[in-house]
């Protein structure tokens, strides 16, 4: 493999874990469909200060080291990567951590990151690591957090779920999720949610609304939102869900049976908008498959 980035690429974050392994492997899937080069992406551990003669030979020779084992990390990954596909177009990128910093830098020209939930040494639990958290809240392309099964990671022909709330991102993530299931010959679910009667006190305000015309209203404006995109992949099978509720909790109850969660992720306020949605945020800890993060 050649060490070189490029344009469009889909980049996936390797550190030796098998949810990273995982990751690539979905990340090979997604570039071998849309006919992009994979850049296996490893960060090196931070150099620490140096105090004398005999400390930096020690620090060379450590540095050499581990920069071999990134390489063996990297070769390991990319051999099985290769004996899925072939013919996919695998690239390199090695360099000093940390890994997020090394991975953000990435994101201006990938078409897409892609990470494992859990780095090395994790809990195997849905707790998402810190690096995984960092990309996916300041990347300014896509971002995947692959989460599932090692054996099998996907992508496959369960439905993919996207969340439409008519917001620019939403638009964004809508044409992705319309994109991927085109390609993987999916069906897609789209979720819309508003604010229900529960929300209001009993004998409130919530008792002058007419509940029947707002659920109309909001299952027109799902549909209004999905109308470009479903011409335009007329293949892809649609169910539409408008329900009142929190966005994530009404997503998370058809996750199990999918294969992928898409949703946009933008704040109200400038603080906010570097920082990750709740929905998002929620999605990423707690949903048992792979999540993707629509930025720009």
């Amino acid at each position: 493999m050649n060490t070189l980035a490029g344009h469009q690429d889909v980049v996936a974050g390797i550190d030796g874990s098998e949810a990273s392994t995982a990751a690539a492997r979905w990340a090979a899937s997604v570039a071998n469909a849309v006919n992009s080069r994979l850049i296996l992406a490893h960060a090196l551990p931070q150099e620490g200060p140096i105090y004398s003669p005999a400390a930096v030979m020690l620090q060379s020779q450590f540095l050499s080291q581990i920069r071999e084992d990134g390489e063996a990390i990297i070769d390991a990954a990319a051999a099985v990567i290769s004996a899925e596909f072939p013919e996919l177009t695998i690239e390199s990128e090695i360099a000093p951590g940390p890994a997020s910093t090394h991975i953000l830098e990435s994101s201006g020209t990938a078409r897409l990151i892609v990470m494992g939930s859990t780095g090395s040494g994790a809990l195997r639990s849905r707790l998402l690591g810190s690096t995984a958290l960092k990309v996916a809240n300041h990347a300014t392309c896509p971002v995947t957090v692959w989460r599932g099964s090692a054996e099998n990671p996907g992508p496959d022909q369960r439905p993919v779920i996207v969340g439409v709330d008519g917001s620019a991102l939403s638009k964004k993530a809508v044409e992705y999720a319309f994109r991927y299931a085109d390609q993987f010959d999916a069906p897609l679910i789209a979720v819309h949610t508003w604010q229900g009667s529960s929300t209001f006190r009993e004998g409130g305000a919530g008792i002058l609304i007419d509940w029947e015309a707002v659920e109309q209203e909001e299952s027109a404006l799902l549909a209004e939102n999905l109308a470009g995109m479903a011409d335009q992949y007329p293949d892809v099978p649609v169910t539409r869900i408008s329900e009142p509720g929190a966005a994530a909790p009404v997503m998370l109850k058809y996750a199990d049976d999918a294969q992928l969660i898409v949703v946009g992720s933008h704040g109200r306020s400038a603080m906010a908008a570097a920082v990750m949605g709740s929905t998002s945020q929620n999605l990423l800890h707690h949903a048992p498959g792979p999540v993707m993060i629509c930025r720009a």
